[in-house]
């Protein structure tokens, strides 16, 4: 179920980045999901949790970091390494390292990635929930950066 979650935001977030003049409502975008084979609960289930992290109160300036500054390097205690896969922590890693996540926004993501569920966090996971996180607090200045995320084009990042 959770695979078929992360699904679904992974398909809302490419049909929010693909429409840039034209706004794609909600009822729109359940409706294309339904079409490709997903049910009511799971897309409502996908929209809940996207909903729950886009809510949840965070200090907007701690998250983006300038690019120029230093980052930190952060150790995985053993929990965290048992929730996240080894691409998943690399991923964090890569692009904490690159300067795109401040140390409070790498907190954040390591938390909602490791609360309530059994499962280790896959790379494409910790993707979603990255790109979740950026959006629900500067969508605009990270459009960029998520569409490589989900692409995998790290050169586009770079220039």
């Amino acid at each position: 179920m959770r695979e078929r979650v992360l699904a679904i935001v992974t398909l809302i977030a490419q049909y929010v980045l693909g429409a840039e003049d034209t706004p794609i409502s909600e009822q729109e975008l359940k409706t294309k999901l339904m079409s490709v084979g997903f049910d009511a609960d799971e897309i409502n289930d996908a929209f809940s949790w996207m909903e729950t992290i886009a809510l949840q109160p965070q200090a907007e300036s701690a998250l983006v970091t300038p690019l120029m500054k230093q980052p930190t390097y952060r150790v995985f205690s053993s929990v965290e390494q048992k929730k996240l896969t080894t691409e998943a922590r690399g991923f964090l890693i890569k692009v904490r390292t690159m300067g795109l996540l401040s140390d409070e926004a790498q907190e954040e993501i390591i938390d909602r990635a490791t609360r309530g569920t059994e499962d280790p966090t896959t790379e494409q996971e910790i993707k979603l929930i990255t790109t979740l996180t950026l959006l629900s607090h500067s969508s605009n200045l990270w459009l960029r950066e998520i569409d490589c995320f989900l692409e995998n084009d790290w050169g586009r990042i770079y220039h």
